[in-house]
């Protein structure tokens, strides 16, 4: 037996919806933001197309990074009169935060802005990044270590 999804509203009954709901109205402009964290560091993009460094704000405290922002209006006449029927890219003043790794050092965080995306990357302290722990093995009910320490201390003393 198939299982058929369907929509509860025919697609030109959706965008008509939207046409009329969003009607001279302006929506909020929300950055989509990526967040990676490897051994090395945390690397954060964000589409901000039609911005400049200028219109940019960013704030590293403890394990927050704020990015404010604002896109402007672009059009002439903000209310929807005149020739704007549809607005569907937001404008407006935006601020997103995101929660990093603790201890992230403001000073060694890198920004650039490119092709409408915004890069901030920051390397890890030594304090957070993972650190190999060696194990020793046992032979013969002692610790390999222990042979090696008990050879250097007889060359020593001859």
């Amino acid at each position: 037996m198939a299982t058929t999804m369907v929509e509860p509203f025919a697609p030109w009954l959706r965008e008509l919806n939207q046409i009329l709901h969003n009607q001279g109205t302006v929506g909020a402009f929300i950055p989509p933001a990526d967040l990676l964290i490897d051994d090395d560091g945390v690397t954060v993009s964000l589409d901000v197309p039609g911005l400049r460094a200028e219109n940019l704000e960013i704030e590293l405290e403890n394990d927050t990074l704020t990015i404010r922002g604002e896109r402007p209006f672009p059009y002439a006449q903000e209310d929807g009169g005149g020739p704007v029927r549809r607005i569907e890219r937001g404008c407006r003043r935006f601020e997103r935060t995101l929660r990093v790794p603790a201890g992230l050092n403001p000073e060694s965080v890198q920004a650039d802005l490119h092709d409408g995306v915004l890069t901030l990357r920051s390397p890890k302290p030594e304090s957070l990044r993972p650190r190999r722990i060696e194990i020793r093995a046992e032979t013969n009910g002692a610790h390999e270590g222990d042979g090696q320490q008990r050879q250097q201390e007889a060359a020593t003393a001859s």
